[in-house]
């Protein structure tokens, strides 16, 4: 049993190589601790549920943390609602994005990074409690290099196992 829901634990969210390396807390505040275990509850214990074990790439980031690694200045990572996710079963990441939508999961943002920008998924539950079932799928522009993005509906082809 985790200690922020069935199935996950606060370190695997707090965990960090930058932190780790630049010397820096990456201790979730008591409103961020809230956050996690409400995008646990309601999003990720159920996927887990579903589809088997997930590995949090990332999770919680400190402000410092965040500015470390060039992460956004309003990521939703510092406020403890969003993690970066990979399902350890054979699943890519666009099958994840997919299924979250079949699940209808209470998601804020769910963005698929396509294998060349990470291929791990982005997903975030406001706290706030109104989410904006937001889906975006991101890659890399061949001609410029920078990401992209663009609305994403998961396909009758992506919703296949």
């Amino acid at each position: 049993m985790g200690d922020l829901g069935r199935y996950f634990d606060v370190s695997e969210f707090t965990r960090s190589s930058a932190a780790a390396r630049e010397g820096l807390d990456n201790t979730p505040t008591e409103e961020a601790l809230q956050s996690l275990r409400l995008l646990v509850q309601t999003v990720l214990d159920p996927l887990r549920e579903a589809e088997g074990p997930i590995r949090i790439t990332s999770g919680y980031r400190s402000p410092a943390v965040n500015s470390a690694i060039g992460g956004s200045s309003s990521s939703q990572h510092m406020t403890g609602e969003a993690a970066d996710i990979k399902l350890v079963v054979d699943h890519d990441a666009e099958r994840v994005a997919a299924l979250m939508y079949e699940m209808r999961l209470p998601v804020d943002q769910c963005i698929w990074y396509e294998p060349e920008v990470g291929g791990h998924v982005h997903v975030s539950h406001s706290s706030a409690g109104q989410q904006r079932g937001q889906y975006l799928r991101c890659w890399r522009d061949s001609s410029t290099g920078r990401k992209r993005y663009a609305t994403y509906r998961p396909t009758e082809r992506a919703a296949q196992p």
